[in-house]
């Protein structure tokens, strides 16, 4: 009984950090849904360098995720990992919640299409 109340107290904190995401609040958590991965990576990106941070050349791809980082004059690092489209929250990581990125990534996918629905073939092999 103590362990179990103790590993709810514990991971409380987690849990509440994850609620509060922009990812999971409207209207982002519901573009993010439509988007595909490249489109994603590309308004973070694109926020990023609206934001004064300097996005890596190269994605990064960790634990089922595509990784988009940057860093700023500071050399200060930020890294917002995109899960596949099934998880939620869709986006992870990044800056703090409060910081204008978020509602940048909403603007930038505002009116971004659903990825295409994969193609059923009729031949099997």
């Amino acid at each position: 009984m103590r362990t179990a109340l103790l590993l709810l107290v514990l991971t409380s904190p987690a849990c509440s950090l994850v609620a509060k995401s922009p990812a999971l609040q409207s209207p982002l958590h519901e573009r993010l849904a439509k988007a595909d991965t490249t489109t994603i990576e590309d308004a973070a990106k694109s926020c990023f360098t609206r934001e004064g941070w300097a996005p890596d050349d190269v994605g990064g791809y960790v634990e089922g995720a595509t990784v988009v980082s940057a860093k700023n004059s500071a050399k200060d690092r930020v890294s917002v990992y995109i899960q596949s489209p099934e998880m939620s929250p869709r986006v992870t990581g990044g800056p703090p919640y409060d910081d204008p990125f978020w509602s940048c990534l909403g603007q930038q996918l505002n009116g971004a299409k659903p990825p295409p629905a994969q193609a059923k073939s009729d031949d099997k092999p």
